[in-house]
């Protein structure tokens, strides 16, 4: 939103998501509307609805631009404006899992908003498959990460400050992890689990947590009840521009997220040179090839996962190595200069 705002475009946001998901400083203006969840969602979905109607009227845009939430569609259809999609990862991977929910309303929702969007971008091969084999056209579908700053997220950021602020000594390892404590699928708990294990080969090693959520306190007590709070330093949600300072503090990225497309996340750790331990999930092979640039682990697997953050604590050189490979793959691959043209490109094809 902000680099086409500073373009020229005339950006306004409207979400439901507003309390958790957007900085509380943008230049654009925001319209925020009550959250919709499983258990409120019959009762504020009509109220929603028309909210977005009075408001789309109001803004009157060339275009809309939905993410994610495809229950808004028929909104937009009705409001006459054409749309681009953009699925991210749970809203486009779970409709295809065995969950009645999912098959028996949201697959058929995604569906139709799909079928009835102007264009849609995903940010993973893998995914652009998967709509492909539900009957979405091939052509109206773009395949391109959101990318990253790389003025903001590069190998030469400074992280001592951090590490000293976090009590991190000089001959101490640090594993990062950057991923929310929201839902059951970021798995941050598969993490606390291999800290155990971890640290029976390597006390000196030192777990960054960056997160929040309503997993918060379990997470907290079962590393409590593990015996590894010593070594876990919890640093809560971090204004974006701070986030590569926390990620030059560490030694070794880890990811547990089992449910994923491409991870903006990862390819920030990988634009500073970050070594990764992620997942083996179709988002993460992607950008990570085993053992080349960084390691994939099974997911829910602690035992996996501490078998290879102990292959990097070990081995500084081999840290390096796959750190230099990723941030070339970034930069030819993901820069966020790159996204933004790319974007534009099929905005301007819609004016």
């Amino acid at each position: 939103m902000e680099a086409f705002s500073q373009r020229g475009y005339d950006i306004s946001l409207i979400t439901d998501s507003y309390s958790w998901g957007i900085p509380k400083t943008t230049s654009v203006p925001v319209y925020a509307l009550p959250t919709l969840t499983y258990t409120n969602f019959p009762l504020r979905v009509v109220p929603n609805y028309l909210a977005t109607m009075r408001i789309l009227k109001r803004i009157a845009p060339d275009f809309v631009h939905l993410h994610v939430q495809f229950h808004y569609w028929p909104v937009i259809i009705q409001s006459g404006f054409p749309f681009i999609l953009s699925p991210w990862g749970l809203e486009v991977l779970r409709p295809w899992e065995a969950n009645f929910f999912w098959k028996s309303l949201r697959a058929p929702v995604a569906k139709s908003a799909a079928k009835k969007a102007r264009m849609i971008t995903v940010d993973a091969k893998f995914v652009k498959d998967a709509w492909v084999n539900i009957g979405i056209s091939e052509d109206k579908i773009r395949v391109f990460p959101f990318g990253v700053d790389i003025n903001l997220f590069n190998p030469n950021v400074e992280g001592q400050p951090v590490r000293e602020r976090l009590q991190i000594g000089k001959n101490d390892v640090a594993v990062i992890s950057t991923r929310p404590f929201y839902g059951k699928e970021y798995d941050v708990e598969c993490l606390v689990r291999a800290m155990p294990l971890i640290l029976k080969k390597h006390m000196n090693a030192k777990f960054i947590i960056k997160g929040v959520g309503p997993l918060e306190n379990y997470l907290r007590n079962l590393i409590r009840k593990l015996n590894v709070s010593d070594h876990v330093r919890f640093v809560g949600l971090i204004p974006h521009h701070e986030v590569a300072q926390y990620l030059a503090a560490a030694d070794v990225y880890v990811s547990t997220c089992f449910v994923d497309s491409t991870s903006v996340s990862l390819l920030e750790a990988m634009a500073c040179g970050l070594p990764p331990v992620v997942t083996d999930i179709a988002g993460n092979r992607e950008w990570i090839e085993n053992g080349v640039n960084g390691f994939l682990f099974q997911p829910r697997n602690p035992t996996a996962l501490a078998e290879k953050t102990i292959r990097l604590i070990e081995d500084k050189r081999l840290r390096k190595r796959f750190g230099e490979r990723c941030i070339r793959l970034v930069q030819r691959r993901a820069t966020w200069e790159k996204s933004v043209a790319e974007m534009e490109a099929i905005y301007k094809s819609l004016l």
